[in-house]
């Protein structure tokens, strides 16, 4: 490996190691989608379960951003852009909002059809 190769590699993994190029989107696995009554707010919120290392990787995810905006997105179309004020750890997040008429609906089924992206991102 030449001297160039070598620097380049060493930046790479300083890099890596300080975070700094680390990407700050995460494509998040759905174990099940469904709309329910939020008993708190009295509304019908859109329930996203993860699957098991998708939850580990939200939860880690969410704990390096505490205190940004981030997107949450389905193939490709911003759903919510919250701003985390804790860590989500339980692998379960709950959407709610000014949604139109059926739009929860159609996001869950289109989500537990399968196929879909859903990924979480911090906001630029």
């Amino acid at each position: 490996m030449n001297s160039l190769a070598r620097l380049i590699a060493g930046v790479a993994i300083v890099l890596l190691a300080c975070g700094l190029a680390r990407a700050e989107s995460l494509m998040l696995a759905i174990a099940r989608a469904a709309v329910v009554s939020d008993a708190a707010s009295v509304q019908m919120v859109l329930n996203l379960t993860m699957t098991p290392d998708s939850a580990k990787a939200f939860a880690d995810f969410t704990t390096a951003n505490v205190g940004k905006v981030v997107d949450l997105s389905v193939d490709g179309a911003v759903v919510a852009s919250p701003r985390l004020v804790e860590p989500i750890l339980g692998g379960e997040v709950m959407l709610n909002g000014t949604f139109a008429a059926g739009e929860l609906q159609r996001l869950a089924d289109r989500i537990s059809a399968g196929g879909a992206k859903v990924t979480v991102e911090v906001k630029a």
